[in-house]
C-alpha cells in the first residue's frame, strides 16, 4: 500500500471527565503532520452524559488544524463511546479509523509513522507503543509497559486502543463481528477482545515501534492495590473473550493449565521471598509483589470461569 493515496482518516478520542488531559490530546494530535494527498478528521465522542465540552473544544482550538467534531455517547461504557466513533467514521466514508487514549499525547510524527506504516506493509491494523510517564517517587521494582523487545513490523496476536489504526472496512453493522462488545460496557478489555477477535478471523495487526504516544501514569495507578485489581479484571476479561472465541470446553482445559502455572509461580516467589533479602530490599518487595500478582491471576481466572465480570470502570480518575 502506498501512502501516497487519498486516505481518509479519523482520530477518534473518547474521554469521560478528563477535561484537561482531553485539552493536551487533542493539542498533540492537532500538531501533527500527514501526507498532503490524506484527509484527517478528528472527534471527540464525551461519554458523560452530564457534560458539554463543545464551546470548550471551539475556543481553545478555533483554529484547528483538522475538523473537530464533538458527540455525546449518553450511555455509560466505553465500548458505547467507540461504536459511536466507529458509527461517525462510517458515516464519513473514512478509510481508516485511529484511535488515541483522552490521557495520551501523541509524539511528533506519530500520524507520518501510521503513513509509512501503510506503505510498507500490507495489514487490517497498525498498532504502536505507549511509553508511560511515571511520577517522582516511582518504585521501579515494580513492572514496566515494555515493548522494547517487540521488532518493528512484527505480527502481532492483540492490540489496544489506546495507539492504533485500522481499517473501516472491519467493521460491521451494529452487533455484527467486529463492534466493540457493550456487554464489556464497565470491564475494560473490550479493545483486546475486538482486536483477539480480528486475529482469530484471519486479519493482520503489524506493530509500529515509532507511532509513539505517552502517557501519564497517575499516583493511584501505581498502588499494589491497583495494580493487583487490574490484574484479576484482565484475566477475568480474558477467559470472557477466550469463551466467545473457542467455546467453555477448550477454555476450561487452557484455564486449567494455567491455574496450575501461575498457582506453583506464586507459591515459590512467596515462599522464597525472604531469601530475596540476601540481595536486597528491592529484590524482595519484587518477588513478593509478582507472588501476589500470580494469585491476582488465579483469581481473574477463576471469575472469569464463573462468568464473574468486574465492572473496573466505574470510577475514574483523570483531570
Amino acid at each position: 500500500m502506498d501512502s501516497s493515496e487519498s486516505w481518509h482518516v479519523v482520530v477518534g478520542i473518547c474521554t469521560f471527565r478528563r477535561p484537561k488531559m482531553l485539552r493536551r490530546c487533542l493539542a498533540s494530535v492537532l500538531a501533527q503532520e500527514c501526507p498532503a494527498q490524506w484527509k484527517v478528521e478528528i472527534v471527540v465522542v464525551d461519554n458523560d452524559a452530564e457534560s458539554d465540552s463543545s464551546e470548550t473544544i471551539r475556543s481553545a482550538f478555533s483554529e484547528s488544524k483538522y475538523p473537530i467534531h464533538y458527540f455525546i455517547e449518553p450511555r455509560r461504557g466505553i465500548p458505547y463511546a467507540r461504536n459511536a466513533v466507529c458509527r461517525f467514521a462510517v458515516s464519513r466514508d473514512a478509510d481508516f479509523i485511529v484511535f488515541i487514549d483522552d490521557d495520551e499525547e501523541a509524539d511528533p510524527g506519530w500520524l507520518m509513522a501510521f503513513a509509512r506504516g501503510l506503505e510498507a506493509y500490507d495489514a487490517d491494523a497498525y498498532v504502536g507503543p505507549v511509553r508511560p510517564v511515571f511520577p517522582p517517587g516511582y518504585q521501579d521494582w515494580l513492572e514496566r509497559k515494555r515493548f522494547a523487545s517487540t521488532k518493528h513490523g512484527a505480527l502481532l496476536r492483540r492490540a489496544a486502543t489506546n495507539n492504533v489504526m485500522f481499517r473501516t472496512s472491519l467493521l460491521g453493522p451494529e452487533g455484527g463481528l467486529l463492534q466493540f462488545d457493550t456487554n464489556m460496557a464497565l470491564t475494560g478489555g473490550e479493545d483486546k477482545d475486538f482486536f483477539m477477535r480480528l486475529v482469530h478471523r484471519g486479519g493482520r495487526i503489524v506493530y509500529l515501534s515509532d507511532a509513539v504516544v505517552s502517557e501519564v501514569v497517575l499516583p493511584n495507578r501505581l498502588t499494589i492495590r491497583w495494580r493487583l485489581k487490574r490484574q484479576y479484571c484482565s484475566r477475568a476479561n480474558r477467559i470472557y473473550v477466550e469463551l466467545k472465541l473457542f467455546g467453555a470446553k477448550k477454555t476450561a482445559r487452557r484455564a486449567a493449565k494455567e491455574l496450575v502455572q501461575y498457582g506453583v509461580k506464586g507459591t515459590l516467589r512467596l515462599v522464597f521471598a525472604p531469601v530475596m533479602l540476601f540481595g536486597g530490599y528491592r529484590k524482595f518487595k519484587r518477588s513478593w509483589y509478582y507472588g501476589l500478582k500470580h494469585f491476582a491471576t488465579v483469581g481473574g481466572i477463576i471469575a472469569g470461569l464463573r462468568r464473574r465480570q468486574v465492572q473496573f470502570y466505574r470510577e475514574t480518575d483523570g483531570y
